[in-house]
């Protein structure tokens, strides 16, 4: 995580509006879904379980709310698409665990998996939830070579910290495992095997390993099959097409499996139609668009790339595929952008802009049942902001009593939907 410094600012508490769903405050509530915000200060790591009231969008822990994440260093989590199971990856213990969701949103844990490789960073599921995609910083070579130096005494003593993994001279290029998600029960298969490498992941660049690489983000698209990792210290967008009868990626060609992403990408993700990908540079403070190609291949975006607030950190596109909102670290606060259908260009919303959060925000999440509330996981003041989305404009409202209160220095968080509710249908 990047670390700031922070003027408290002063939330007001402002009933919110239900804009286009015909839902006031004269309605009964009732629980619309669930919170989960990991937090890292603790070993094992904590997560904090919250139920999000539909008139208000104001978060309630759940009953026997926190939890232990399985292990240390909780990173990154996500949700399947039946809102049934809570994946969430621990970096420094290099675990993955499954949780069940209860009805009144408590988790209880069912499988933990070790991932192939070392300090996983990042990952994601696809639409249809068959497969989940895991980045580890390093391949599973790294392991054996790191193993074999410790017993020759050619390495010592190397480092173990959850942002900065240990840089030594082997095969220190990131890869990304693929699980199949059982249907039945949302437990994981083995992590699919390359037939190029014959490792249980895919190494970044395919057949070519980049050494030195620094993944940090993943993102895999909507109805087109292709799956993009954003590089630190290649200021490169990797991409592969899925193979989602067997899980197999496929790197691009040579000539078009790399795309430049700036000067220090911090987050990648895609709009729900899957014709376009978006990029933060947290040393430029730009946002970065780039449209789909039919072979994937990215093309930079007309106009951009455009600009944040300070130290961008992490972004959600609206389940609607109509705005985009940035998380910036350095400066607080939140900037939402609509997206023009046509060029995919992020421009600010009328009447919004800049909204503030609390101190050092990272995650950024929207509720999955209805697409109404927005919410945020805050580094450094161990709390969670709540926001409601009109859908028509893009414009943020505080929820009620934001910000809440969650566990010691949050590192990210996701959501999921109680019970059925209406999906919006997106069609690119």
């Amino acid at each position: 995580m990047k670390w700031s410094q922070y003027g408290r600012i002063t939330l007001a508490l402002v009933a919110s509006l239900a804009l286009g769903l015909s839902i006031t405050a004269c309605n009964p509530s009732y629980t619309l879904g669930f919170v989960y915000d990991l937090s890292a200060k603790s070993n094992p790591g904590q997560i904090s379980a919250y139920k999000i009231d539909s008139v208000s969008g104001a978060l309630t822990p759940s009953a026997n709310s926190p939890f232990s994440s399985g292990g240390q260093y909780p990173i990154a989590s996500v949700v399947d698409n039946r809102s049934k199971w809570l994946y969430v990856l621990n970096e420094v213990s290099n675990s993955l665990v499954q949780f069940s969701i209860a009805l009144g949103g408590d988790i209880q844990p069912l499988n933990t998996y070790s991932t192939p490789g070392t300090y996983p960073i990042a990952m994601t599921i696809d639409t249809q939830s068959r497969f989940l995609f895991v980045v580890d910083s390093f391949a599973p070579a790294f392991n054996a070579q790191v193993a074999s130096a410790r017993a020759n005494g050619t390495l010592t003593s190397p480092a173990v910290a959850p942002i900065s993994p240990p840089a030594v001279p082997f095969a220190t290029y990131g890869c990304v495992a693929v699980y199949p998600i059982s249907f039945a029960d949302g437990s994981l298969g083995p992590a699919v095997t390359d037939p190029v490498s014959g490792q249980s992941c895919f190494p970044l660049n395919g057949s070519q390993p980049i050494q030195g690489s620094q993944p940090i983000g993943v993102t895999v698209t909507a109805f087109v099959n292709y799956l993009y990792v954003a590089d630190q210290n290649t200021h490169t967008v990797y991409g592969y097409s899925v193979n989602y009868s067997n899980g197999v990626l496929t790197a691009f060609p040579a000539n078009t499996n790399s795309f430049q992403a700036g000067v220090k990408p911090s987050a990648i993700t895609s709009d729900a139609t899957g014709r376009f990908i978006y990029v933060t540079d947290e040393y430029s403070n730009q946002l970065l668009g780039y449209n789909i190609q039919n072979d994937g291949s990215l093309q930079p975006q007309l106009n951009g790339p455009f600009a944040t607030d300070l130290y961008p950190d992490g972004m959600v596109v609206d389940p609607r595929g109509l705005f985009l909102y940035v998380t910036n670290y350095n400066s607080d606060d939140v900037r939402a952008y609509a997206i023009d259908p046509a060029t995919g260009n992020p421009t600010g919303v009328s009447g919004g802009g800049d909204y503030g959060v609390g101190t050092g925000p990272t995650c950024i999440s929207i509720e999955t049942a209805y697409g109404r509330y927005v919410y945020i996981s805050d580094n450094l003041d161990n709390t969670v902001s709540g926001y409601e989305l009109n859908p028509h404009t893009g414009v943020l409202t505080l929820v009620l009593n934001t910000p809440f209160a969650a566990g010691g220095a949050p590192t990210c968080l996701s959501t999921a939907a109680s019970g059925t509710h209406p999906i919006e249908n997106i069609t690119p």
